[in-house]
């Protein structure tokens, strides 16, 4: 190690010109930080990209994809409204006429004797049942474990917190208890004999629901099911003399034109993103700072600088070029649904138009024109968007046969493996702090700027020394020359 030594021999400040010196020998290093974070800068940019086409394909395309969204249907009720309520799923059809017999009931355990009946709450389980002192007992589908300090109360509070007993418990004082399973049915509540002993239980069998749908007759444990694809609840009895409860199965427009609303939101939110990464201006002359360069400058120049420095990462980047492009394409090139006159299903038939060149493709939905076009077609929705062809249903190759939905999936499962392979983004997270991999060729790039960093950086350091080295060698000769010249002189004298 080299002691640095002051100029005071040569009454030069050797720190400052030392330190000029490695400025100029720092240029190269400065060259290949400033690509390093030019790289970053860019490798950020992809990662905010992904993130958002990540978000756009699991949030949107394959929420909007279900039949719920592209495929919705509603029920409506007309004729008794008061006795079924009814929803129907992508799946329901057809017309039905239902009239309710009776409604389905739930089993019972009651106390049957209350003549006698007058027990505390707090009062012990053995108290009214001496075998009751500890042990398993049956209720409903289930045991309950019973102690000796276990009262009606407890035993009650057991009861209603077991997840597996399926029943329900209430006490009262004079009336006793009244266990009631929480499904309805022809069934019975298992109860153990010695439990029915102390509360002097009965049974109150449950019943089946009893209607008539279409003419035929139907039997139901439960007062909620499902008959083609639609959910009925079953509310009253339908009076003896009273109307029939009909229910339509019909598309429903306004929430398949709300689907459509929401596609269009996220279409235009995201092709906005890859326009503006695209077009972004880019100012070659504000290079990345150094930290002389920063250390000069004030926070709010330091931030101007960057903000210029940063803009344009990905101005004509070929992978969101080519995604934008196969994004317009997808949309214009309309779906192939099989029509006589061969003719495909195109974007303008749903109302929706592309707008003036500077909207660089984004979509503009006329609601009306939607709704005119479902009138005339219901399926068009879930034509347009929904088809699949099952020939590339395992590739990320698209034809006219797939609907928008599929199209797009394609689309963005291929841009993201693009910048995966390109920047080391994640296919899968939008999570905007995801950590980047390794292995992409942006990944080695910088591995491979780390290790020329380090190798200058040492050669810099090297460098250095032998500045000082030199420096201090000719102090020290200085030194020498001095004492030399005092000794002649003292001498001569």
């Amino acid at each position: 190690m080299v002691t640095r030594i002051s100029g005071l021999a040569s009454g030069m400040d050797i720190d400052s010109m030392v330190k000029k010196l490695m400025q100029a020998e720092s240029k190269p290093l400065d060259k290949l930080n400033q690509q390093k974070q030019l790289l970053e800068w860019k490798r950020e940019n992809y990662r905010e990209t992904s993130t958002k086409l990540v978000s756009f394909l699991q949030d949107k395309l394959s929420k909007l994809s279900l039949s719920s969204s592209i495929g919705a249907q509603k029920a409506t009720v007309t004729g008794n409204t008061d006795a079924v309520s009814a929803t129907a799923s992508a799946t329901a059809s057809g017309t039905m006429e239902i009239t309710v017999k009776n409604l389905a009931t739930a089993s019972r355990m009651v106390t049957a004797d209350t003549t006698t009946f007058d027990m505390d709450s707090s009062t012990l389980l053995s108290n009214m049942n001496p075998k009751m002192i500890a042990g398993d007992y049956e209720i409903g589908g289930t045991t309950i474990k019973v102690t000796a300090e276990d009262t009606i109360e407890s035993f009650v509070q057991k009861i209603n917190s077991s997840k597996d007993a399926g029943v329900t418990a209430i006490y009262d004082k004079k009336s006793g208890l009244s266990l009631t399973s929480k499904t309805t049915g022809e069934t019975n509540i298992n109860i153990h004999p010695d439990v029915a002993s102390a509360f002097k239980l009965q049974s109150k069998p449950g019943s089946d629901a009893t209607l008539t749908v279409n003419g035929l007759t139907i039997t139901k444990p439960s007062n909620s099911f499902d008959i083609n694809g639609v959910s009925i609840t079953l509310k009253q009895p339908t009076p003896t003399d009273g109307v029939a409860t009909r229910i339509e199965v019909t598309k429903d427009t306004d929430k398949l034109v709300e689907s459509v609303q929401s596609f269009v939101d996220a279409y235009n939110d995201v092709l906005g993103l890859l326009n503006s990464k695209v077009s972004e201006e880019r100012y070659k002359k504000y290079t990345p700072l150094s930290t002389e360069e920063r250390a000069a400058m004030s926070d709010e120049e330091a931030k101007l600088w960057n903000s210029k420095a940063k803009s344009g990462m990905l101005k004509n980047d070929s992978i969101l070029q080519e995604t934008i492009s196969e994004m317009r394409t997808a949309m214009l090139q309309g779906v192939d649904i099989g029509r006589d006159s061969g003719k495909p299903l195109m974007l303008s038939e749903l109302g929706i138009t592309t707008g003036t060149y500077d909207t660089k493709g984004k979509l503009i939905l006329d609601q009306d024109k939607l709704r005119k076009a479902l009138e005339a077609d219901p399926d068009i929705v879930n034509n347009f968007f929904g088809k699949q062809d099952s020939s590339t249903a395992l590739t990320n190759k698209y034809t006219q046969q797939d609907g928008v939905f599929a199209k797009l999936k394609k689309i963005t499962n291929t841009s993201l493996q693009k910048m995966a392979d390109t920047a080391g983004t994640s296919k899968v997270s939008s999570d905007l702090a995801a950590s980047f991999l390794g292995t992409s060729f942006m990944g080695e790039q910088l591995s491979v700027l780390d290790r020329r960093i380090s190798d200058m950086t040492s050669r810099l350091n090297r460098i250095e020394t032998n500045y000082f080295k030199k420096f201090t060698a000719m102090e020290t000769a200085i030194n020498r020359y001095s004492s030399a010249s005092s000794s002649l002189a003292g001498f001569t004298a």
